[in-house]
């Protein structure tokens, strides 16, 4: 008799944003795949996927382990208690398994590590910029011991290859997921937050410094002064995250509805005309994809990492310039005889349909699972 694969995938350290929506998707519809029945699943979760996670029992039955865990528990030089598994799948690292003996796969996106960073710098002293270097150096040391990497694009790949990576690389790309196309699984969120005559703009976002969300402040205040009560910016940050970046300054045109769950992003979708992300650096997120499949705009860094993948289907704008992104939003929502917003809409929509979804995404992991 074949001897069962022990696999355990690892989401301890995904705690805010993409990362956790992401890890959310993929063990749904793990759960709901035709798997071979030599391959043994556990998972290891953050609380904050964990909450994200509807119908525990069925996850609980699925896996041969399933439970809350600190990332602490199993990193470093606890790594040792993970040697009962042939094979770890961390969704995103970078996590350090020095005492680990068996395979590693680790999902990429860390920015940080292959593009230039001065941009992001700058906001900081120079003690914070050095640790962020260091902080850095050492995650680019920790991806170089993975066993395999996997990416969310080409361009990705072969910019770690220029940055001299030996390990295996896969380009898995990023999907939305299945939840945005079965209306059962979406969850209502409080629609207060939303202001009824005024243009609604999300920040998807979490709060990390290459989000750049600063920006977003800045530029609601200079709005609230060249066209009172036109805009909303709603954020879905952690409260305590949502207080740092306001630092205190009182601004009646942005709002914080907390963080949300995937099966509430469709809804908060429904409730915007647009979506901003200024990003500073970035590997592929699937927010962009998102608004484009709930037919709302998407205004986007003008920064390759964004183009490449979005081509003409998004609004571009210079993140380090609040001038350039108002002229942006006055070109698509103030101005007549403009770009047709529905044209837009409907162009961008086409394209993104045609991707792929979250449980061929899956599929892919698991193929790659199976291969080591």
């Amino acid at each position: 008799m074949t001897q069962s694969k022990k696999i355990l995938i690892n989401a301890t350290n995904l705690h805010e944003g993409g990362g956790v929506q992401v890890a959310t998707s993929f063990l749904k519809d793990l759960v709901s795949l035709n798997l071979d029945k030599n391959l043994e699943f556990s998972a290891f979760v953050s609380v904050e996927v964990d909450c994200n996670i509807e119908e525990k029992s069925v996850y609980k039955n699925f896996f041969s382990e399933y439970r809350i865990v600190e990332a602490k528990e199993i990193g470093l030089l606890n790594s040792h208690k993970l040697n009962c598994y042939d094979v770890v799948f961390t969704v995103f690292g970078p996590f350090f398994l020095p005492f680990y003996r068996k395979k590693h796969i680790s999902g990429f996106a860390q920015p940080w590590v292959i593009h230039p960073v001065e941009d992001v710098l700058y906001q900081f002293k120079f003690y914070k910029r050095f640790l962020l270097k260091f902080k850095y150096l050492l995650a680019s040391y920790v991806f170089t011991k993975a066993d395999l990497l996997i990416v969310e694009s080409d361009h990705i790949r072969k910019l770690l290859m220029t940055k001299g990576y030996k390990n295996r690389i896969e380009v898995v790309e990023n999907a939305i997921s299945t939840i945005f196309f079965d209306k059962r699984e979406w969850q209502p969120i409080p629609e207060y937050f939303f202001a009824s005559k005024k243009i609604n703009i999300g920040v998807l976002s979490g709060s990390y410094p290459h989000k750049n969300l600063d920006f977003v402040i800045r530029l609601a205040q200079r709005l609230e002064l060249i066209h009172p009560n036109r805009f909303n910016f709603v954020f879905t940050l952690k409260p305590q995250k949502y207080d740092e970046l306001l630092k205190g300054r009182q601004i009646s045109s942005v709002c914080n509805i907390g963080v949300i769950s995937l099966r509430q992003c469709p809804i908060f979708y429904n409730n915007i005309q647009g979506v901003i992300l200024p990003s500073l650096l970035e590997c592929f997120s699937i927010t962009p994809f998102e608004a484009m499949l709930m037919k709302k705009i998407i205004f986007l860094s003008d920064r390759s990492f964004f183009r490449e993948v979005c081509l003409n289907h998004a609004v571009y704008f210079d993140p380090l310039s609040v001038n350039n992104a108002i002229s942006m939003l006055e070109n698509f929502f103030l101005k007549e005889g403009g770009l047709s917003i529905e044209e837009h809409l409907k162009s961008a929509h086409n394209f993104v349909v045609s991707k792929r979804t979250s449980d061929s995404k899956a599929k892919s992991y698991i193929r790659l699972i199976s291969s080591l």
